[in-house]
């Protein structure tokens, strides 16, 4: 054995003296050593000039590779991962994991000086993903052998599980009492062990993230003094060794089995408490004596123990005496140790700032073992390895090389937010209409009301269900004490409380109670994301009784980002935004429901004439008049009727809808207090475009500079052009309008009996007819012998592929398929992530519709995330993958069902590579046939018995093919699938070549 000390190797204060070294780590390869200090750096060495003391002073060989300065605290834990070295994580007591990647696409960067120092960078590492969630010190991390998880733990209690590839936060592991201050893998991956201050050893299963054993007779006299608790487990997955055991009050090295979880070695010898132990990567042949017949050697292992009496031991299996004790090669603790993979060298670094390192000769331990050996002895514990896939072509090789490429240009845009301080990925940006523009950022960035010029205020408190008005000819006044209420509690984060319901009693001595709005949610911003450059779009109208309330996500300011593409559509086709008008709080509902008590026919008949002689008492009640309005909206007789009810507007005596063509057009209505029509006028500036009177009160208009429509109380419907033509006869629903909103060429309707609507104006043909809403107000659920107060509907809007798309007060998203004439849920907020930091970055792109739908819900809270670990169930679980598989499917054909081709180009990548990962070859054939197509005339690339006659070659603007071409890199990621992606991408060139 020989020693090294290299005295230039050292991390510096400001003063220029040595600072604590508390992590020191090997590359896979061999060729490079990574170490943390207390100086906030970690520091990347060049092994040649360690082990070789002349090559330290040849130019020829650099001995500082690199210095990475992120942290803001003393970097605590650095570790490689295992087989490539593709990335360097790292752990400090600022609270952060930082993972890092080497760069070597820009060379150029390389030789430059580092601020504040004459240090140079000979290799570029860059920052590639920053992890948060611990609440302290992160003191220790762990990759297992395949890369799958990265285990982290710290002065939190805390063990947290990181996915090995996309970094998102899997598990969390609280059942510590104390200081988790070690952590290692399994080699076979069956189980995670942990070593904490509260003196107990526990193992984790994998495949639930539940205790397996917990070991705590070695501990329970062990100090608490020691910097680490870093414990290791064998090479051949037999034994888990452990620090900073005790015998009274003799320091030991623990060493319990795999098979019942006991202590059953000790390693005795060191005068202080144990820091770090550390088990040589490769397994050895180990004579049992010097002298003894090679033929008579047995399998064994080999294990380092560092200690705070400044020494090294290092111990082989069997003897009861270490192989070599490396007296006080420190002034202080031994903090921490690493092998070379070839395990001839063993590395270790102190508090006192020094490292050292123990070179062995190759027959010292014995012979090492082949990684073919090694594999069929973890075998024994079910360890399955994975038999090495040969190239069988250049296109394959070609793919991953530009499989390569685009992940280092993907990963680039993330070094920015890294730099700027903050601590993990902004959420998708709030977006606030105002009358102008439109703001991007936290709620209180934005005015706190929104009016139109010239017009009254209108402000409401859906809370109680009254209408507070002010003054004809007041404009701009103060905001009601009910909104400011609202207002204040969205800006402290808190969730709306069960709104007091009115108990009256009948003469009959029933109790009836009286149907309350319903409210939205209010929550507190999130982080402010940079915005692209502002669309401007006309401010909604105060059209049906309440204003848009600055800061609550109830209202339809949701969907403004969604309609950016559409402005910019519309912009082409000199067209303006939808109108985005709804009630704070949505629009209440009440419903009759689906679900029914076993019961006689009899039975059934009575609770139906029940029903239907309560509904005719309780129309009257549901509407009440306020101050300042002309009469209340009128209830048509088929309401009573109906199953569902949603709320009327009251009559007012003004409306008003400014900037239809994004300057001076503007849209007014003159409620008549007489038995005279109402009057709606179309201007521009101070000139006048149209007139037109209509027979009963207006309650709700919207428009934009192409079309424009009006809704009156008595259910009449009037649709005008650009001049103020009437496009049809008047269109009579069989119920007043709720809602009221025209996008591009499509108006949507909501009726108050929950019927909706949607027409092509400019073809003058339905879309959507007299659909009922009442699957998505869950009538299903509620029984039938009363009305119910239901969900909400807290936004809507019809998309620009005429499709309509409506928000509940649960946080669920539905559209009407309007081909299967059914409604689908394309947004299902339990199987979304609380934190938006572990939610997976490839399945929504912030400001996009799906982006808004996740992180409306988030901020709303509710029932989100109750099911989203059936996605995060960890790598071996079948039913785990089955549902991010499921999860992702679900994301794409919701995209598509939305009009919105940027999500689905990044959910497709991403289901790409799941379906990589897994292997899924079935799945694979599918999606490639369907982006392909037809191939030289014949229906499919592979014969089956699906059509391709009406195969469509574009997604939403997107050539099938092209994408095809995209996401064949992708699949080539796993190569056990090499010959079908080989297949597709030929016979995709043929096509390309063809046209």
């Amino acid at each position: 054995m020989h020693l090294a000390k290299p005295s230039w190797l050292a991390h510096l204060d400001d003063k220029g003296q040595r600072t604590s070294i508390f992590s020191i780590h090997v590359h896979p390869d061999g060729t490079r050593i990574a170490t943390g200090g207390l100086d906030n750096k970690i520091k990347l060495w060049s092994t040649i000039p360690i082990i070789d003391g002349s090559k330290a002073r040849d130019p020829n060989f650099p001995t500082l590779l690199c210095t990475l300065g992120l942290h803001n605290g003393s970097v605590l834990c650095v570790r490689w991962s295992n087989r490539d070295g593709r990335y360097l994580a790292s752990g400090s007591d600022d609270q952060l994991l930082l993972i890092w990647e080497w760069d070597k696409s820009t060379e150029a960067w390389a030789g430059q000086s580092i601020f504040g120092s004459g240090e140079q960078n000979i290799e570029n590492w860059k920052p590639v993903r920053r992890l948060t969630g611990h609440q302290s010190d992160v003191v220790d991390l762990a990759w297992s052998r395949d890369n799958t998880y990265l285990a982290s733990c710290g002065l939190d209690n805390l063990v947290f599980i990181w996915d090995g590839r996309k970094f998102e936060k899997l598990h969390k592991l609280d059942a510590h009492q104390g200081f988790v201050k070690g952590v290692t893998w399994d080699p076979v991956g069956e189980y995670l062990a942990t070593e904490s201050d509260d003196k107990t050893v526990k193992v984790w299963r994998t495949s639930d993230w539940k205790v397996q054993a917990e070991i705590s007779e070695p501990y329970t006299s062990s100090p608490t003094t020691t910097f680490y608790r870093r414990l290791s487990w064998s090479p051949d997955g037999s034994h888990v060794a452990t620090a900073n055991g005790a015998q009274g009050p003799v320091p030991i090295a623990a060493i319990f089995n795999r098979n019942d979880w006991r202590p059953d070695v000790s390693l005795v010898g060191h005068d202080s408490a144990i820091e770090v132990v550390s088990f040589n990567p490769v397994i050895f042949m180990i004579p049992e004596s010097d002298d003894a017949d090679p033929d008579s050697a047995s399998v064994g292992s080999v294990c380092a123990v560092g200690s705070q009496d400044h020494s090294i031991s290092v111990w082989v299996t069997r003897n009861a005496r270490p192989l070599f004790v490396c007296q006080k090669p420190f002034d202080h603790s031994v903090l921490d140790l690493a092998w070379s993979p070839d395990g001839t060298h063993l590395y270790a670094c102190s508090y006192d700032g020094t490292v050292v390192v123990l070179q062995f000769l190759n027959n010292e331990f014995g012979t090492r073992l082949s990684m073919e050996e090694h594999d069929k002895i973890l075998a024994k514990y079910g360890f399955v390895p994975k038999d090495p896939i040969i190239l069988e072509n250049t296109t394959q090789l070609a793919m991953e090389g530009t499989l390569a490429i685009t992940n280092k240009t993907s990963s680039s845009g993330r070094i920015a937010a890294l730099m700027s301080g903050n601590q993990e990925l902004p959420p998708p940006p709030t977006v606030i209409i105002s009358e102008d523009k439109i703001n991007y950022g936290p709620p209180s960035s934005a005015p706190s009301q929104m009016t139109s010029e010239n017009s009254n205020t209108i402000k409401s408190s859906s809370v109680s269900g009254q209408v507070a008005q002010q003054k004809p000819g007041v404009s701009n006044g103060p905001v009601p004490m009910e909104i400011e209420n609202a207002m204040a509690s969205g800006s402290s984060g808190s969730t709306n409380t069960q709104t007091q319901q009115n108990i009256t009693l009948t003469k009959d001595g029933k109790k009836r109670i009286q149907p309350q709005f319903l409210r939205g949610l209010t929550s507190s911003p999130g982080t402010p994301l940079r915005p692209p450059m502002p669309v401007p779009m006309p401010m909604p109208t105060d059209n049906v009784g309440a204003p848009a309330i600055n800061g609550n996500l109830s209202n339809t300011s949701i969907f403004s980002q969604s309609q950016q593409q559409s402005v910019s559509l519309d912009k082409a086709s000199n067209l303006d935004a939808p109108s985005r008008a709804l009630p704070a709080g949505g629009i209440p509902a009440i419903l009759i429901g689906n679900k029914r008590k076993e019961s006689f026919a009899s039975e059934i008949a009575a609770q139906s004439n029940k029903r239907q002689s309560f509904s005719k008492s309780r129309a009257d009640s549901v509407i009440e008049t306020e101050g300042y309005v002309l009469r209340s909206g009128l209830v048509p007789p088929s309401v009573t009727m109906s199953q569902v009810r949603l709320a009327s507007h009251k009559v007012k005596d003004y409306l008003a809808k400014d900037r239809l063509d994004g300057a001076t057009l503007k849209l007014e209505c003159f409620n008549n207090n007489a038995k005279g029509p109402s009057q709606i006028s179309c201007t521009r500036g101070k000139v006048v475009v149209w007139i037109d009177y209509v027979p009963s009160s207006i309650i709700l208009l919207t428009g934009h500079s192409q079309f424009s429509a009006v809704a009156c109380e008595d259910g009449s419907l009037f649709v005008y052009s650009s001049a103020g033509r009437r496009l049809l006869p008047v269109i009579m629903l069989e119920s007043a309008a709720s809602f009221l909103e025209i996008c591009r060429e499509y108006l949507l309707c909501i009726t108050q009996t929950g019927l909706i609507y949607i027409w092509d104006l400019r073809n003058l043909k339905a879309i959507v007819s007299s659909v009922s809403t009442a699957p998505i107000l869950q009538a299903a659920t509620i029984l039938s012998d009363d009305f119910h107060s239901t969900v909400s509907i807290i936004s809507a809007c019809v998309r620009p592929n005429g499709i309509p798309l409506l928000v509940t007060s649960i946080n669920e998203a539905w559209c009407y398929h309007l081909d299967m004439k059914t409604w689908v849920r394309v947004y299902d907020p339990r199987y979304s992530t609380l934190d938006p930091s572990n939610s997976e970055t490839s399945e929504v792109i912030g400001g996009s519709i799906l982006a808004s739908l996740e992180s409306m819900a988030r901020q709303r809270g509710g029932n989100i995330g109750s099911l989203a670990y059936l996605r995060h169930s960890g790598g071996k679980d079948t039913q785990g993958k089955a549902h991010v598989i499921g999860h992702l499917e679900n994301q794409l054909v919701s995209s598509e069902m939305v009009n919105s081709p940027t999500e689905y180009k990044r959910l497709l990548f991403a289901y790409a590579q799941q379906l990589a990962d897994e292997g899924a070859e079935f799945r694979l054939h599918e999606l490639c046939m369907e982006l392909l197509g037809p191939v030289n005339g014949q229906d499919s690339l592979i014969n089956n018995n699906q059509t391709r006659s009406n195969w469509d070659p574009f997604i939403m603007g997107m050539s099938k093919r092209q994408l095809l071409k995209e996401i064949l890199p992708i699949l080539a990621s796993n190569r056990a699938l090499q010959r079908h992606v080989t297949e597709y991408g030929d016979a995709l060139k043929k096509i390309l070549k063809i046209d």
